[in-house]
């Protein structure tokens, strides 16, 4: 009887290209696992997204978030069809529900140019890319996602929230990033992007930003807004 461990994964393959992409990654996964040994996986499937929603009226099930919550990792797949919303106008995104209950406040988004393969940017330094954008997922005008005060049809007001204890984790988090690729010989460079010129509440989170890389000695800290960072991204 064999003792390897195995994990399950809550797998959500969505709408759209949703399925088309998550098949077949499972397929992948399944034969990376068996190739290294030592451990199976249990892909589970589960219905949720737009095309659900427009089936069932649920968008995600609870017995599909009840699953995700107790699984030891999630396979998303794409969610949401823009011709299907809800009655309020916005769009079906279970993945926003996932972040919100699992208190997944940082989106980390790895960059890297793989050499050998075709680059859709022109620019010669495209051949270099090797960036970490970590995103806090949960809070700002997400936080409000399901309060929009609507006014005698006159005016929509949505609330940004930014708290101190979800940007510190997130701060802290995103130095430890730096300071593990610092190691392996990377720059050691943390920018806060944010719209802190114009909006109190970005003013506020770069305050505390400065705040916690003093933690970090090792690592230096900047800042841009966020039309900077769109142009030179661009």
């Amino acid at each position: 009887m064999s003792s390897n461990p195995t994990f399950t994964i809550a797998t959500l393959p969505g709408d759209g290209i949703g399925p088309e992409v998550t098949l077949p990654t499972v397929k992948l996964v399944e034969t990376i696992a068996r190739g290294v040994g030592g451990f199976a996986l249990d892909f589970i499937l589960l219905d949720a997204g737009a095309g659900h929603y427009q089936q069932s009226g649920e968008s995600l099930p609870e017995e599909a978030m009840r699953i995700a919550r107790s699984a030891d990792a999630i396979l998303l797949g794409a969610m949401g069809i823009p011709d299907i919303r809800y009655p309020a106008g916005t769009e079906i995104a279970p993945q926003l529900a996932l972040r919100a209950q699992l208190d997944l406040y940082a989106g980390v988004r790895p960059i890297r140019t793989i050499k050998g393969l075709p680059m859709p940017l022109a620019d010669p330094r495209a051949a270099e890319l090797d960036i970490v954008l970590v995103r806090e997922s949960t809070e700002g005008l997400f936080k409000s996602r399901n309060a929009c005060e609507l006014i005698e049809d006159r005016v929509a007001r949505d609330t940004m929230e930014i708290t101190r204890d979800t940007s510190e984790r997130l701060f802290d988090m995103t130095f430890r990033i730096a300071e593990q690729r610092k190691s392996r010989g990377g720059k050691g460079l943390v920018t806060c992007v944010d719209k802190a010129n114009v909006l109190g509440s970005f003013a506020f989170f770069r305050k505390i930003f400065d705040e916690r890389c003093k933690r970090f000695p090792t690592i230096m800290a900047n800042h841009a807004y966020v039309d900077a960072v769109g142009l030179w991204m661009g």
